[in-house]
């Protein structure tokens, strides 16, 4: 794929900033849906869920910069455009050990979870060595498979809402889906380069003139906000961290499928050690969010497919969405008026960005030997991983911790295409040995 602009090129700062809000706002429903639905549910008061909001956009914030940027010191972060935050994969067993500890426990078990996934990450190079191409290239179209229905959830304003599926949300939502295809393969330049920021203010302006815009919490947001330490309290309870600790591994194989597909589109080689740093800084990124009030951090699959759709693979411009999520998390005005981007909106161009990345596990796939084999490993990841995408109740029945990660359709996609791999007879594929390399230098 032809890149606009290489990893390591740094875009004049104004445009660094615009493409960098639009990895921002494709990964911001993650972002500050998962904080909502936990304090939904968990019963938090308003002042309560705003400090939850605006910890989850600051850590994300800092999550996103150290990933661009990296440690080479510390060994840490992957120097890949990872967009890191909070995210629905922890939102189930946070909402569980919740309603049996308190949300202190939650706390404890994101701390402790994340000293876990840090001593995980010194054995990724073996971890590297179960996903071959078939591996990563079924792992990768399962992400993009997976999570398409959100993308079409939002399309149609939000899973649940009354209006869900209306004309006018569908209009608006499909007419950023075709400025995005227009400007993208139309165009040429910065303007191809930033079809879906264009396609979003397009779509945020027809809403706006739709009379459907409420900035009603823009209005009512403080100016700043000072993080607290520790404002719920921590708790350390072994039946939650045991249950986070499931949802940390099962963190890590989705983590490990996303920044290979995002190497592949970046062009560059993914080796043992960087995928070790940026594993480790996910972890130490979300004990630091523990410290300050939310759940844990990890990769967001959804801005593979903004690098894939606008070929910038610049990680200077993440760290200009980092900067801005950091900006948000202190200026709650800032955070407001980022989140006021309607659904519809941010789904229209959603269905490109997914679908951008099963794209991508295609092409990954293509240059396997589709031997029998080869075809029947493939075969039994997706059928896997679709399954309890499909029907997730069929898996309803197991035990907590099982059904965390069988009902996880990257995860369990992921396990049964590396046993089929490493188990079917015949000559398995294997990653191809890898130079020694030196630890990522910070910039």
């Amino acid at each position: 794929m032809e890149l606009y602009y290489k990893l390591d090129d740094r875009p004049p700062l104004a445009k660094c900033l615009i493409l960098g809000l639009q990895h921002l706002l494709s990964a911001l429903p993650g972002i500050i849906g998962a904080p909502l639905v936990i304090a939904s549910v968990l019963g938090f008061s308003v002042q309560e869920t705003i400090i939850l909001v605006n910890a989850s956009l600051l850590m994300s914030g800092l999550g996103s910069i150290v990933q661009a940027t990296g440690m080479g010191r510390y060994n840490m972060g992957a120097k890949l455009p990872v967009i890191q935050g909070t995210s629905f994969a922890f939102v189930g067993v946070a909402i569980s050990i919740g309603f049996q500890y308190g949300f202190a426990a939650v706390i404890g078990a994101t701390i402790a979870g994340g000293i876990f996934e840090i001593l995980l990450s010194f054995i990724m190079p073996q971890v590297r060595r179960l996903f071959p191409p078939v591996v990563t290239g079924t792992v990768v179209c399962l992400i993009g498979m997976t999570i398409f229905p959100v993308a079409v959830d939002w399309l149609g304003g939000g899973h649940g809402a009354e209006d869900y599926g209306s004309l006018v949300n569908l209009g608006v939502g499909m007419t950023v889906f075709a400025v995005v295809v227009v400007l993208n393969q139309w165009f040429k330049g910065f303007i191809s380069a930033a079809a879906i920021i264009i396609g979003l203010t397009v779509g945020y302006a027809l809403w706006f003139a739709l009379g459907r815009l409420d900035l009603t919490s823009v209005a009512e947001a403080a100016i700043v906000a000072i993080p607290n330490p520790l404002h719920f309290g921590v708790e350390f309870h072994a039946g939650a961290i045991i249950a986070m600790c499931v949802a940390y591994i099962v963190s890590m194989v989705e983590s490990t499928g996303d920044y290979l597909a995002l190497a592949n589109y970046c062009d560059t080689r993914l080796d043992s050690k960087r995928l070790s740093a940026g594993i480790r800084w996910e972890g130490l990124n979300s004990i630091i969010a523990g410290f300050f009030n939310c759940t844990a951090t990890t990769s967001f699959s959804q801005n593979i497919g903004v690098v894939g759709v606008t070929g910038v693979a610049s990680r200077y411009v993440v760290m200009a969405a980092g900067g801005i999520l950091l900006a948000a998390g202190l200026l709650p005005k800032l955070g407001a008026l980022i989140a006021s981007v309607p659904q519809p909106v941010i789904g229209g161009a959603g269905l490109i960005m997914f679908g951008m990345i099963l794209a991508g596990g295609i092409g990954i796939i293509k240059t396997i030997d589709f031997s029998r084999r080869n075809t029947m490993v493939l075969t039994l990841g997706v059928a896997a991983g679709l399954a309890v995408t499909y029907r997730p109740e069929i898996v309803g029945q197991l035990p907590t911790a099982l059904k965390t990660i069988m009902g996880n359709g990257i995860a369990l996609g992921a396990i049964v295409t590396v046993l089929a791999n490493l188990i079917l007879p015949g000559q398995r594929m294997e990653v191809e040995e890898e130079p020694e390399t030196e630890p990522a230098t910070q910039s």
